[in-house]
Formats: C-alpha cells, structure tokens, sequence
C-alpha cells in the first residue's frame, strides 16, 4: 500500500488539471486520491461502480477495445443533430471522469501493456463472464505474481462458480432470475416487472464500498484481495423482508400492487391532469380519520367497520374508490399539501421532467452540465453525497482512447517509436 501513500503525497500530474474537469481543476483533495484502478467493466452496473471511485478522487483507467465497443457508447440517448460513440447521455453519466485506453486484447502486446499496467495499480475490476480475465493470462493469480498486493474485483452476473456461473444477461434478466419481477403486479394478473434495470444501480456501491475496505485492509495488512460480487445476490436483498420471512416459513405473499399488508388505505390515486397521481398512506386509525376529515367524508369516518386495519382492507375497493372521486378534484400537490398538514403521509407521484422544473431545489442542483470536446453538453447527475456542503463537481466521460498516448508513455515510459509500431500492428485499438 505505499505506492498509494507515495502518490498522495506528490505533486498532482500534469495531466490532471483541465481535460477532464473542463478547463477546472480538480477539487485539492479527495479520499481516493492516488489509486489508480485498471477497469475491465462495461455496460451499466461496473461502469458506475467504478465512476464512485473515480468521483472520489481514484484515477480510472477504461480499459477499451474497438472488438467489443461498450454498448452504452452507442446505446441511449444521444444528441439529436449529433451521434458518436463519444456523446451518448448514459455513457457519460457511467464514466464520467474515467481515462480511456484502448487496447488490442487479442494481440500478445496489448495483453503485455496490461500486465505492465497492473504493476502500476492498485485494482483491477471487471464484470466479464467468469475466468475471462484468466484466459487473457490477467486474472487474478497471474497479476499478483506480478504485484502481491494488487486487488481484484469481478462483478459477474452470477458469480465465478456453480451451474449458472456463465449465464450472461442484463438487468431485466437479472431483476426476473431473483424474483423481483414475479412479486411487481396486481392479483390475479401476470407479473409486470419494475420499470427500470434496478439491479444496475444497486451492484455500483456494493462494488465501491467492498473496494474501499479491501484498500484498507492493504493499508493495514500489505495484503491484496479478490473480491466476487454476484449481481444476482445483490439483486435478492432487494426482495428485503419477504425473502427474510419466507426463509422462516413464512407462505409467498400473493401481488399486491399498490396495497400494503400493514397500512390502509395504501396506493396511488389520479389527480387533475394528464397521467398526474398522488400517493397516499394511512399507517393508523388516526392517519384514517385524519383523512376522512380532509376529504370531507365524516360518514366513512362514522362506520365502526372501518375503525381497523382489518376493516378497512376488507372494503378496499369501496375506499380507494372513495378517495380516487377526491383527488382527482385538484392537481397532485394541492392534495399532498392538504394531507401532509393533516399529517397523512402522502406524495406527488413526480416524473422526470419534474426533476427538472420541480419545486425542489436539492433535486436540481443533483445534476449539472458537462461540456464534451464533440461540441454537446450533457446533464451529469452527481453523487448524492455533500462534502462540507458541496457536491463533487460534474465531470465528462472521456472520448474515444482520449489518454491511451499519455497513460502509455507516461506511466509505462513507452517511446514515439514504440507507439507508431504498436499503432501499424493493430494494439491501439
């Protein structure tokens, strides 16, 4: 670990001060400033784990090749009089402030430039399919015959062993194997899933928390590690207390949809407006008549049938019919502010522009503008995380093999001569 101490302590790199801070420099001193990281990841759920690292401070080196091009350079949202492989939204949002190096995999010289590198890192990720990186001669025992205390960390779907170690999927995939899918529905109808690839947003700070405390066991020990996350596993703890209470004996809960178990009424009800909803939970009795009294409805409030939970969820449909005819008299917030003051607790059902025009500040300053060399600027959303009251600032995604030059003549002293032959021999690329 004093390679990184060293680091720490010099003079930050020439290169650092504006190419990829637009013409800013970076912020004085972050937690991981002076780790460097070799980064195999692609796609969404290693790229952003490896952008935390990046965003606190560590250097990330984008290991790519033009034989397998990230999907995300290409795949998303892209500037409407403007496509390359350098301006999609979603790529910069997962790699911001990365180093791009690209290298020929399949030639025995670009193998040899990783391996030099690996000399030069303090971890190596990947989310490739189990023993990729071993097939390459670059797993983990061959790199730490090169550098004992090198850390690796494989993010793959479903770990390195048992039957379905070479499954390969993306987050749908991975969201319907763990059972998340089969519980999002309404009874008696099939499953609908959740509407977005949570899992790709859950394995990122499994990958950077568990990084972070194998540099400082390294720190501590002079020890290297191999970390294995399986994306599926981190997909089974979304399923929270009801895979605790099935592994107890406890019978699968039927799809409930908006409904609760414990609180009613529990759903989401229309609003004035065009697709415009409002959430609404009543945990109590009190929260019960609390909103009986805002709807005007002292006769729901009258009926001894509905003084408990049991109650209440036995006329469910009568009630969320009930409360549908009020909300839909007036627009979202104005229902919110009604039941919130009531202390009934309730929510807008925000859509994403309203991320944007919406009345929260805290939610606009999240995200702000990057500018690219390509002439676009994208929204970058930053890490939810202030420091001393300030944000980390929004950093681009590098283009195309942007410091392959400098990382390979500059960390691994590689000569002009060098870099043309290795161009004409396909290695650069």
């Amino acid at each position: 670990g004093g390679d990184v101490a060293e680091r720490q302590r010099g003079a930050p790199p020439p290169h650092a001060s504006s190419v990829l801070f637009n013409g800013a420099p970076p912020p004085p001193r972050r937690p991981l400033d002076g780790v460097r990281v070799l980064d195999f990841t692609w796609a969404i759920a290693g790229s952003l784990g490896t952008r935390l690292l990046a965003d606190l401070g560590a250097e990330v080196l984008k290991i790519e090749s033009e034989s397998r091009i990230d999907p995300i350079r290409y795949r998303g949202v892209q500037p409407p009089d403007h496509f390359s492989i350098n301006t999609n939204g979603t790529f910069n949002d997962c790699s911001g402030g990365k180093k791009s190096v690209t290298l020929n995999l399949k030639t025995e010289e670009g193998i040899e430039a990783v391996r030099e590198l690996a000399q030069h890192a303090d971890l190596v990720t990947s989310n490739y399919t189990p023993y990729r990186l071993d097939r390459w001669g670059i797993g983990y025992d061959d790199l730490r015959q090169l550098k004992p205390d090198i850390i690796v960390c494989n993010v793959a779907v479903m770990g390195i062993e048992g039957p379905r170690a070479e499954w390969r999927s993306y987050g749908n995939g991975i969201v319907a194997m763990c059972g998340l899918a089969h519980r999002s529905g309404f009874p008696g109808k099939a499953p609908i899933g959740l509407g977005t690839l949570h899992t790709d947003f859950t394995v990122p700070y499994y990958l950077s928390t568990s990084v972070m405390a194998a540099l400082d066991h390294r720190e501590r020990t002079g020890e290297g590690r191999y970390l294995e996350i399986a994306q599926y596993e981190t997909a089974v703890q979304l399923l929270d207390t009801e895979l605790i209470e099935a592994l107890n004996g406890a019978a699968e809960r039927p799809r409930m949809g908006n409904r609760s178990l414990f609180m009613s009424p529990h759903g989401v009800f229309p609003a004035a407006g065009e697709e415009r909803w409002v959430a609404i939970a009543c945990r109590d009795d009190a929260d019960w008549r609390n909103l009986c009294r805002v709807m005007g409805r002292a006769d729901l409030a009258a009926r001894p049938e509905l003084d408990s939970l049991a109650g209440r969820q036995a006329n469910e449909d009568e009630l969320e019919a009930a409360i549908s005819d009020w909300t839909r008299t007036q627009d979202d917030w104005t229902s919110y502010r009604l039941l919130i003051n009531a202390g009934v607790p309730a929510s807008p059902v925000e859509r994403l522009e309203d991320f944007f025009d919406g009345q929260d500040r805290a939610m606009r300053d999240n995200y702000n503008p990057a500018e690219s060399p390509e002439g676009c600027t994208f929204q970058i959303q930053q890490e939810p995380v202030l420091w001393d009251g300030e944000r980390l600032p929004a950093v681009r995604a590098p283009i195309w093999s942007e410091h392959t030059e400098e990382v390979l003549k500059g960390l691994l002293g590689y000569s002009d001569d060098d870099m043309t032959r290795l161009a004409a021999a396909g290695t650069l690329g």
